[in-house]
């Protein structure tokens, strides 16, 4: 094999020297982690069943009873492999549902799952009352791939306007985040609201016309050439406000939901605000407890991709990777996770009942499940961690701005000592980011 499988022409290949699905010794050492390598079960989502009857058969009730009894096969039998199975590099998983709300907060939902043998099983779907009690969680793990749903850093282009304040790097960023909320998390988010805000306004258009011309009732609407400039906060500004990363989704899952510097001035209060953007309130939350786990030290722990994977690795996700937006009725949702179970999955009564009942942790779910069917290369047009070019650990961008996982890196060229893509990346239906509904079916081809 000289190339990881592509669904378009327009992703970019890596040669095999980097990356190789039958041979290991190409790619990160994370490998290593996994125990156990397992069989991957066909995809069960190409198909669902036509009765959302939760009743389970004599066969599956059969079938759980072996697993919890440890003989889910014969120990002399070899099982003959199917093709297109692959190994996943790590054996547990955790998606997490983040939010910034006030605590108690009702939107923090855990989600784990462990690969068992043949078996996958999905352990927990709980919802957390506390940040907090979700660090914890995460310092007790011993390892894993953990994906919390939030950005975990800002555009290039805004750590040039952070320089100024001695703030040059991602992770002098986090930290810096973490000690402004952590004596008061409303001021301290007002801080970089206000940071936002200058930057910009920093980039301010202007020759574009205002967003809302102003109006002054002494001109009684006609006198234009009196009329005074508008304030900065009315200008048409040029920051940017995506990530590389961001870029291939922004079409298609909308701005609101990618960026954190969607910010809005208000004329009644005199100042900015998220105007609605959850995102960007979530993100400084979550970079903040970031900042926590750098403090923590702990040698076996990433945050990815501003470090090399190690036996546990953070990644940043987005739930619409793995969910295109859609939120299942109980019953299709009952359906659905019955599919899962028919084909070697194990999803307790009690996770089905958490999923149906908030849609939140629907969200988690599904994404805890997306994780798992990539890491195992059923969702063929989402990347796994392992199969990512070891070049990301030293693009200097990426460092900065972090990345989505999922999402395929494309290797950047240098050119005069900066670096630069290599072609504009075009966002269609075909490219690098293409709906679930066009992903290949894991079974063998």
């Amino acid at each position: 094999m000289t190339a990881i499988e592509n669904e378009n022409e327009n992703e970019l290949e890596i040669p095999a020297s980097e990356i190789n699905e039958s041979d290991s010794a190409g790619a990160p050492e994370i490998l290593e982690i996994a125990d156990t390598m397992t069989e991957t079960p066909v995809d069960p989502g190409s198909t669902e069943r036509s009765s959302a009857n939760r009743e389970r058969s004599p066969a599956n009730r059969e079938r759980r009873t072996r697993r919890e009894r440890g003989n889910r096969s014969d120990p002399g039998k070899r099982t003959r492999p199917r093709s297109g199975k692959k190994p996943a590099s790590f054996n547990r998983f955790v998606a997490v549902a983040w939010s910034g709300e006030r605590e108690p907060a009702s939107e923090l939902v855990w989600a784990e799952a462990s690969i068992d043998g043949e078996w996958t099983v999905i352990e927990k779907l709980e919802r957390v009352r506390s940040r907090r009690e979700i660090f914890e969680r995460i310092g007790e793990m011993e390892s894993g791939l953990v994906a919390l749903d939030f950005n975990f850093s800002f555009p290039e282009p805004f750590y040039e306007f952070l320089s100024q304040e001695g703030i040059p790097d991602w992770r002098a960023m986090v930290r810096t985040v973490r000690e402004d909320l952590k004596k008061n998390m409303d001021d301290g988010a007002r801080l970089w609201l206000e940071r936002m805000g200058r930057y910009r306004e920093a980039y301010a258009d202007e020759s574009a016309p205002p967003r809302r011309a102003p109006y002054d009732r002494r001109d009684r609407g006609w006198n234009f050439d009196k009329r005074e400039a508008p304030p900065p906060y009315q200008l048409q500004s040029r920051a940017e406000r995506f990530r590389r990363t961001d870029l291939p989704l922004v079409p298609l899952a909308g701005a609101s939901v990618m960026s954190t510097m969607q910010i809005g001035y208000n004329r009644l209060t005199e100042r900015y605000e998220f105007n609605g953007n959850h995102r960007g309130r979530n993100s400084l939350l979550g970079m903040a407890m970031l900042g926590q786990l750098l403090d923590s030290e702990r040698s076996d722990l990433s945050i990815w991709p501003f470090s090399e994977l190690k036996r546990l690795t953070i990644v940043e996700t987005l739930p619409w990777l793995f969910t295109e937006g859609e939120l299942l009725k109980p019953k299709e949702l009952v359906a659905r996770l019955a599919n899962y179970e028919d084909t070697g999955w194990d999803v307790p009564d009690e996770v089905v009942r958490t999923a149906s009942s908030h849609p939140t942790a629907q969200q988690a779910l599904f994404t805890l499940i997306g994780m798992l069917k990539t890491e195992r290369r059923m969702l063929r047009n989402r990347f796994p961690i392992r199969f990512y070019s070891p070049q990301i650990s030293t693009d200097a961008r990426v460092q900065l701005e972090g990345w989505t996982y999922g999402i395929n890196y494309r290797v950047m060229e240098r050119s005069d000592s900066k670096q630069r893509v290599s072609e504009p990346e075009k966002v269609t239906e075909g490219s690098a980011i293409e709906p679930l509904s066009a992903s290949v079916s894991a079974s063998a081809e």
